[in-house]
């Protein structure tokens, strides 16, 4: 018992001062200034006095590894709905799910979109839906993190979902099977009006090319106009927003990205080349238009391109990076905010449509693609009158 013991407490001491380094490895310092490391150890050291009730007085043997990764699992995904951390020795290979996106918002677990050609595609959970029991379990205290888990597993294993509309508060049961799937992130198509309309689903590798080959689809004639539809939109690759941006706008800034250093303008890639001639532009968004589909929105609109029509959108602008540690963990946080090209918040507030059309989801028809549409083909110029710019950091 005494050996375990040691063992135990080898592992805690361990796991405790691993956290302690990869705290300050995200802060930038190094591991021999131990000033910095000093200023855990209060923290810390109540860290090792929790673990030492448990060990002492809990009434089961438990295993403290697997009790310090939850915890840091759940620090790390109780900041936001993208921060998360992948440990050394976990398999980093994509499992079977059900191909659902899913938010956080007010407490609430919200299905944004559906992948195509997944288990949930044509079902009967709906963009909108509220998550709130899988398999019989309800998933009240659970973080985003810990339900996206609990989606996943292996191949043709069965999923009960319990869901509930935003309109409609009765709750009904949805049966799913796990499986593999090739998603489609955006398509395109063009009408006999040459009117261009271009479906991004989310910003995956690949998809500005996408839309390169929509407009060139054309041959040498000109759009009469252009409908981007970012609706149940969960984000993605935001340098795939800077390539499509980049066909529109030829001065700068694209948008803004804010971090804990300052504001640093994002620039155009100068080498995407521009959209010959200034054709109408309508992006179409929802309550599910997400993260960096409104950096896409605020950019074009705030550069007196493109008009909004739909429903406010979700009001999520963080990006994200991967920060490796020395021992192979990898952590996901958000670092920077991204702000509209003159500076107008998204985070927390979400972008107000010009043409205000709530979607009816009861109904077959699309009346926020009729009046995209509508406004492209009867288009007003739009005065270009930004608010005061913030000044970025040098």
């Amino acid at each position: 018992m005494r050996a375990k013991r040691f063992a135990w407490w080898g592992g805690a001491f361990l796991a405790v001062f691993a956290i302690a380094a990869l705290c300050l490895s995200q802060q930038g310092y190094e591991p021999n200034k131990t000033k910095e490391l000093e200023s855990y150890f209060p923290y810390l050291s109540t860290l090792v006095r929790t673990l030492r009730a448990i060990d002492r007085f809990y009434v089961d043997e438990v295993d403290v590894g697997n009790l310090l990764r939850h915890g840091t699992r759940r620090l790390v995904s109780s900041l936001d709905s993208r921060s998360t951390v992948q440990f050394a020795d976990e398999e980093n290979k994509r499992q079977a799910d059900l191909g659902l996106n899913v938010m956080s918002q007010k407490g609430l677990f919200v299905v944004i979109s559906r992948e195509t050609n997944s288990p949930s595609d044509g079902s009967d959970v709906l963009p909108g839906d509220r998550i709130v029991a899988i398999n019989e379990r309800p998933v009240y205290g659970l973080t985003l993190d810990e339900l996206r888990r609990y989606l996943r597993g292996v191949p043709e294993s069965k999923v009960t979902l319990t869901v509930y509309g935003p309109d409609d508060f009765s709750p009904r049961k949805v049966n799913l099977h796990r499986a593999m799937y090739i998603s489609k992130p955006a398509d395109f198509a063009v009408g006999d009006d040459w009117v261009v309309y271009f479906r991004i689903r989310r910003f995956a590798d690949g998809v500005s090319k996408t839309f390169k080959r929509a407009l060139a689809s054309l041959g040498s004639s000109e759009p009469r106009g252009i409908i981007i539809d970012v609706r149940n939109n969960i984000g993605g690759s935001i340098k795939e927003v800077t390539n499509i941006l980049s066909r529109f706008e030829s001065s700068n800034p694209l948008f803004l990205r804010s971090t804990r250093d300052g504001i640093k303008e994002v620039a155009r890639d100068s080498s995407v080349g521009l959209i010959p001639k200034p054709v109408p532009v309508v992006i179409i968004v929802n309550k599910r238009t997400v993260g960096e589909a409104e950096v896409l929105a605020a950019s074009l609109r705030g550069h007196g391109i493109a008009k909004l029509v739909g429903e406010k959108t979700f009001g999520f602008a963080l990006g994200t990076d991967c920060i490796s540690t020395s021992d192979g963990t990898r952590v996901i946080l958000s670092t920077c905010e991204y702000e509209g090209p003159f500076g107008q918040k998204l985070h927390k507030v979400g972008l107000t449509p010009d043409i205000i059309v709530p979607m009816d989801r009861s109904s077959s028809e699309d009346t926020q693609l009729e009046k995209a549409r509508e406004t492209v083909l009867n288009w007003t110029p739009i005065p270009k009158t930004p608010p005061a710019a913030k000044k970025p950091a040098a």
